[in-house]
């Protein structure tokens, strides 16, 4: 009973945290006027509990880089940063810091 109860609790903290279906129509627009789409980039970085800084830093943690180019991007269910340097591409989700594999957010939904 022990060991199910573990694996419960470790199961709900392997997968990346995602939006919400309301955030994720919110940052969703059919019309792809630029202004519409620069108020959808407004409305996903008050969505992000991970600022910029903390981003840079766990990019700069993990590549051993200091140099790193952040975007703020949303595809299905997923807010995540892509963070690049000369010599790795990371995905880190911007809901909870945790790193994404770039296979996870090309499926789609768990």
């Amino acid at each position: 009973m022990k060991y199910l109860l573990l694996t419960l609790f470790f199961c709900t903290f392997i997968y990346a945290e995602t939006m919400s279906l309301t955030d994720h129509l919110t940052l969703n627009t059919y019309n792809k006027r630029p202004s519409l789409k620069h108020t959808s980039d407004k409305r996903a970085h008050k969505l992000n509990k991970i600022d910029e800084k903390q981003a840079i830093a766990i990019a700069e943690k993990k590549c051993k880089e200091d140099i790193v180019k952040l975007k703020l991007k949303h595809h299905n269910l997923y807010l995540y940063y892509i963070a690049k340097t000369p010599k790795c591409t990371l995905f880190i989700n911007a809901l909870d810091g945790s790193i994404i594999d770039s296979k996870i957010i090309n499926m789609g939904s768990k």
